[in-house]
């Protein structure tokens, strides 16, 4: 019995993938997409001035063209949909606002002309235009972001977290980024309850990209 345990634990030790390495050696230059299933996206605000109010975008995409050898002539575009966000809001919205137009806080966030007004503005973009690095693996992605209808210049500092080969993407790298920017969100017209919600908004991002076949 003890050698078949034995052989057992060899045989999925021996199929587990590698864990991933912080590492830029052998990994390819080339385009990666966005690992939707592994990818998150939020922004935070203060509120009140007592909390961290955190929302989620849950539905949005990103090319990145990466060149671990010359991290200057890498970009990445992305888009996202500002109908799709997901807040911490467990109250009946409509008890609370009957006068509302909208059936949910998700939809009044996302629809509504004091914030994403997504009925207007129905997607969210970023294009980089510059890639600086600062460190082994860090760098700063300075890009036009696209927002309510306004385009303004933004930079994210960014991590990279290293590279994986999983044996069910065959050869092909997966590669995984942090990044983080905060912006004023009256630059882009969003001056709506100024004082209960702050004016800057962080933005954080963690996801794994997939070398295309």
């Amino acid at each position: 019995m003890r050698s078949i345990i034995t052989s057992a634990a060899a045989l999925a030790f021996i199929a587990a993938p590698a864990l991933a390495e912080q590492t830029l050696e052998g990994v390819a230059a080339d385009t990666y997409e966005l690992d939707q299933n592994h990818a998150f996206l939020t922004w935070t605000v203060e509120h009140n001035g007592l909390s961290k109010y955190t929302v989620d975008f849950t539905d949005f995409d990103a090319t990145l063209d990466f060149n671990p050898e010359d991290p200057a002539s890498s970009s990445i575009e992305m888009t996202i949909n500002p109908m799709a966000l997901e807040a911490n809001y467990p109250s009946d919205y409509k008890e609370g606002h009957p006068d509302s137009d909208f059936e949910s806080w998700n939809e009044a966030l996302s629809k509504g002309d004091r914030f994403l007004n997504a009925d207007e503005h129905g997607e969210i973009t970023f294009v980089s235009t510059g890639v600086e690095k600062t460190g082994e693996y860090t760098g700063q992605v300075t890009g036009d972001l696209t927002f309510r209808g306004q385009t303004k210049p933004v930079t994210l500092d960014v991590t990279y977290n290293g590279m994986a080969n999983l044996p069910w993407y065959g050869e092909r790298d997966l590669v995984g980024f942090n990044a983080t920017t905060t912006i004023s969100r009256s630059e882009f017209g969003m001056d709506a309850l100024q004082g209960m919600i702050s004016d800057e908004v962080k933005i954080e991002f963690s996801g794994e990209f997939l070398q295309s076949e």
